[in-house]
């Protein structure tokens, strides 16, 4: 298999992390893991970037 792998994580769900099931609103606690989650996957989109070309 080849995939790029994302350590962190965050557990978001519809009913109570985004509002009328379309935008993302994270609880206050989550804002740090979700960063994190997104930081690692645009370093991996910027890495791998090369490879789609």
């Amino acid at each position: 298999m080849k995939v790029a792998t994302v350590r962190a994580q965050v557990g978001l769900l519809f009913h109570n992390d985004f509002e009328e099931f379309v935008t993302l609103t994270p609880q206050p606690h989550q804002v740090a893991a979700l960063t994190a989650t997104l930081d690692d996957v645009v370093a991996w989109s910027r890495a791998l970037a090369p490879l789609r070309a």
